[in-house]
């Protein structure tokens, strides 16, 4: 297997990646984006190239088909394009197992083990906190040993922690990796709910983290929805476990460390939400998404022959590299630890969450309102 610059990606060869590719990055605009905005020249200069300076990127979302509901309604219900969900129903379709994240009853956040279709919905939609996977660890290994075939679907140092079980991968163990920004721990969801919300953790059987695109906060007793909040991008400063999470105030302290949030990926195929897309090319050939588009990075052999497989349930859009990298940091970089972030953590506990956020945060506040106000 040759290395690369990006490991066991479409790019260039040994030897010339610290060349090439950064090269060919810092000349962008001056060689590559005039035959970008060629529509007929982007996918032919992407697939004869790719093997010498680029990682071909892939752009992919579930899309409905003219007579059936179900590829619509699983694209509604999953987060961005649906490609997790894509890649489960494969598995469980083919006598395969899948191992993802779930929310159990008592607001316990966890990875479980899943061997049937009618199963496949307790891992859709992504959950912002952190998953424990210590109970699937032995499960993986006993299925992975009995010549099952195995998909892991997790956070970079999950997929790591699996990985580092083998001296070498297994045939049969597919890895899926996600673009994490960083996770809070359980608790701080759980003392959220229990001390925010005043909900007994025995009353919540699921939570949601996101409604379509819409990123909002929801609480289920069995199917009724007892808290919603409002969607984040409309009613900012509002829900205070989402202001947290997205402004990185909650992150557990490894993640402003993370040694993962970087090109180079640990698993067959890292998947997440395109943010940036179509900020990159003047094509104007950007898919019409209303409900989400995900950004996927076929890693190794395996990954590309998965996704082959299953390319009749998608729509696929190849895109330049750099239009992922540049719309999601954790792609270059790890969320950096600033100084409103250090300033909480050290007043949070004395005067509270909420007061301690608002505080860090109250001339943006400020400025919200005020924009609110003038609009």
């Amino acid at each position: 297997m040759r290395k690369s610059y990006v490991r066991d990606v479409d790019c260039a060869p040994q030897g010339v990646p610290n060349i090439a590719y950064p090269w060919l990055l810092k000349n962008w605009d001056i060689f590559i984006r005039p035959l970008i905005r060629r529509n007929a020249l982007i996918v032919g200069f992407v697939k004869k190239h790719a093997h010498r300076c680029m990682i071909r990127y892939v752009c992919i979302r579930q899309w409905h088909t003219p007579h059936g509901s179900k590829d619509e309604e699983d694209y509604r219900s999953s987060t961005s394009g649906g490609m997790a969900s894509v890649l489960t129903h494969y598995f469980l379709a083919n006598v395969g197992i899948v191992y993802g994240c779930t929310v159990i009853p008592g607001i316990e956040i966890k990875h479980i083990r899943i061997d049937n279709l009618k199963d496949a919905y307790k891992l859709k939609g992504s959950k912002y906190v952190q998953s424990s996977i210590v109970d699937v660890l032995s499960q993986i290994r006993q299925d992975v040993k009995d010549g099952t075939n195995v998909l892991f679907i997790g956070t970079p140092c999950q997929v790591t922690a699996v990985k580092r079980m083998y001296e070498e991968q297994p045939d049969n163990l597919f890895l899926v990796d996600l673009i994490c920004h960083g996770v809070p721990s359980n608790k701080w969801l759980v003392d959220y709910i229990a001390n925010t919300l005043k909900i007994k953790a025995d009353k919540v059987s699921s939570i949601g983290f996101r409604l379509f695109e819409a990123f909002s906060l929801c609480v289920y007793n069995d199917d009724r929805l007892i808290y919603k909040s409002g969607n984040l991008w409309t009613h900012r400063y509002e829900d205070l476990y989402y202001n947290t999470f997205i402004d990185g105030f909650t992150y557990r302290d490894s993640c402003f460390n993370c040694h993962y949030a970087k090109p180079e990926r640990v698993s067959d195929i890292t998947i997440g939400d395109f943010w940036g897309l179509g900020n990159e090319t003047d094509d104007n050939y950007i898919p019409k998404h209303p409900y989400g588009i995900s950004c996927v990075l076929p890693l190794t052999e395996k990954g590309k022959r998965l996704i082959s497989i299953v390319k009749d349930k998608l729509n696929i859009y190849e895109r330049p590299v750099t239009e992922a990298i540049n719309g999601n940091d954790q792609l270059r970089f790890p969320k950096k630890k600033n100084l409103r972030i250090k300033f909480f953590r050290r007043i949070h506990k004395y005067i509270g969450v909420d007061a301690a956020y608002k505080l860090c945060v109250c001339d943006k506040i400020v400025k919200y309102k005020i924009r609110k106000i003038i609009r």
